[in-house]
C-alpha cells in the first residue's frame, strides 16, 4: 500500500508585515524632536523679557489674550513677536545697536570728566553729540583762551589735563577716530599763515596729545584742518564756538572706506575742503 505524502506550504509574510507600523512612530518622534529643536533655537535668540512673556502666555494663554487689546497680535510667524504694550521688543538694526554703543561711550566720557571737580569749569566747553556720522566730541573756545592759547596751536595745561581723562575711555573702545580742527571766519592776522594752517596745527596738537596718552597710531584714520569751511554757527561766523577741535568716532554702520576714512570725511576730501597735503610732524 502506497504511503500518502502531504506537503505543507507556509505563506511568506511581507516586509511591511514584519515590522508593522513602528517606522511611523519613529518618524513622528523625529519630526517632533526637530520642531522642539527649532523652537528652542528661536527662543534662545529672544531677549529675557520676550522669553518671560512667552512663558506667561503658555502658563495662562487666556489671561494674556484678555490683557491684550482686541486684534493685537501675540505672536507673529517669521519675526520677533511684538505687542503694543512692549511685551516683546523688536530686534534693533545694526545701525541702532551701534548708535546705542556710541551713547554709552558718550556717558562714560562725561563720567570720566565729572570725577575731576577741578575740570568742571572747562567741561562746559565740551560738547558731545551722536549724529549720523558718529559720536563727535568737540572742544570749543570761549571769549578767552580755553583749550589753546590765542592764535596758537599750543594746548593749555588745563585742557591737557582734561584730554588725559577722556583719552583712556576712547582708547578702550578700540574704535578708529578722526581728528579735526576748525576756526571762525575772522582772517588770521599777518601774512603767510592762514586759518587753514591754524586749524591743521591745532588738529595735529590734539592728535599728538592723544598719542601721548596711549592712542595707537593705527587707530587715527585722519587728521584734518578745515579752517572756516565748516562753521558750527553759520549765522554768526565770528562766534567763538566756531573755533574748535573735535574727535569723531565714526558710526560703524556707515562702513569705512578703503583709505580708512568714513564716507562723509572722504566726500569732504574730494570736494577740496582740505587741499593741502598734511604732513604730521614727529
Amino acid at each position: 500500500m502506497d504511503a500518502t505524502i502531504v506537503i505543507k506550504k507556509k505563506k511568506a509574510k511581507g516586509h511591511a508585515a514584519h515590522h508593522g507600523g513602528s517606522w511611523k512612530v519613529a518618524y513622528a518622534d523625529f519630526v517632533t524632536a526637530m520642531m522642539a529643536f527649532f523652537m528652542v533655537m528661536w527662543i534662545i535668540g529672544l531677549s529675557d523679557q520676550s522669553r518671560k512673556e512667552i512663558a506667561s502666555y503658555f502658563k495662562d494663554p487666556f489671561g494674556v489674550i484678555k490683557r491684550s487689546p482686541h486684534g493685537e497680535k501675540i505672536f507673529s510667524v517669521g519675526s520677533v513677536p511684538t505687542t503694543r504694550a512692549g511685551l516683546v521688543q523688536e530686534r534693533a538694526s545694526p545701525e541702532k545697536l551701534d548708535e546705542t554703543k556710541l551713547k554709552e561711550i558718550k556717558a562714560k566720557v562725561a563720567a570720566g570728566i565729572s570725577k575731576s571737580p577741578d575740570l568742571t569749569a572747562l567741561s562746559k566747553f565740551v560738547d558731545m553729540q551722536v549724529t549720523a556720522e558718529g559720536l563727535r566730541i568737540e572742544f570749543l573756545e570761549g571769549k578767552g583762551s580755553v583749550f589753546f592759547e590765542s592764535g596758537s596751536s599750543v594746548i593749555r595745561p588745563e585742557a591737557r589735563a582734561l584730554l588725559a581723562k577722556i583719552a583712556p575711555v576712547i582708547i578702550s573702545t578700540h574704535r578708529s577716530i578722526v581728528v579735526e580742527g576748525h576756526t571762525d571766519a575772522q582772517p588770521y592776522a599777518g601774512t603767510g599763515y592762514t586759518n587753514l594752517d591754524l586749524s591743521q596745527d591745532r588738529a595735529k596738537s590734539l592728535y599728538h596729545a592723544m598719542m601721548d596718552d596711549g592712542m595707537p597710531i593705527d587707530r587715527v584714520s585722519s587728521v584734518r584742518g578745515c579752517g572756516s569751511s565748516e562753521l558750527r554757527d553759520p549765522k554768526h561766523p565770528l562766534a567763538f564756538s566756531n573755533r574748535r577741535v573735535s574727535i569723531l568716532l565714526p558710526l560703524r554702520a556707515n562702513g569705512p572706506t578703503s583709505d580708512g576714512l568714513p564716507n562723509d570725511a572722504l566726500k569732504h576730501e574730494i570736494q577740496g575742503a582740505f587741499k593741502k597735503d598734511l604732513a604730521i610732524a614727529p
